[in-house]
């Protein structure tokens, strides 16, 4: 993909991301989904879940109905070498999609953080639109800078942050490749 297809799908994204909107949804979720019951039954059930109603609905389920900016993250197994999709919310950090693995609150970092370690070149999809990205480690300052503006579209974060017993959620930023 050359460096104007790569511009091109991020406009769209962009006219995606502009029919995002905050509805009652979005406050009871951002109230609700942390608590720790409703976070251990969502981890087993929205990772199977959401990415049918992503690609379902093209992303505009999420968007219009719970207003959050979710996106899917496909990555290789670092063992099986399967493909694993992972619905994550996500930041813009320009032209980047920044992504943290919280694990709703667990002990271990999720799965599809050491895939990213193992292999950082994956596929997003945000909406109808599908990236290549490269994945990179964020530093302790580009963390810091992020966390309030992960807080800022889900402040359950923090909940599952007081949850992890010291274990500090690894963030990636993912760069769309040409």
């Amino acid at each position: 993909m050359t460096d104007d297809a790569v511009a091109e799908q991020l406009r769209r994204v962009a006219a995606f991301e502009a029919t995002r909107t905050t509805t009652p949804i979005t406050r009871l979720l951002r109230t609700v989904a942390p608590t720790r019951g409703l976070a251990q039954v969502y981890r087993r059930v929205g990772p199977v879940v959401d990415p049918w109603i992503l690609r379902r609905s093209q992303g505009r389920f999420v968007s219009r109905v719970y207003g959050l900016p979710a996106l899917l993250l496909s990555t290789e197994g670092r063992r099986s070498r399967a493909v694993r999709v992972s619905p994550l919310l996500y930041v813009r950090e320009g032209h980047d999609f920044a992504v943290v693995g919280t694990n709703f609150g667990q002990h271990a970092h999720p799965g599809w953080t050491a895939n990213l370690l193992a292999q950082p070149d994956a596929e997003i999809e945000v909406g109808p639109v599908r990236l290549a990205v490269r994945a990179e480690l964020v530093d302790d300052a580009t963390w810091q800078r992020l966390w309030p503006r992960f807080l800022d579209v889900y402040p359950g974060y923090q909940d599952y942050l007081r949850r992890t017993a010291g274990r500090k959620p690894r963030m990636f930023l993912l760069h769309p490749v040409g």
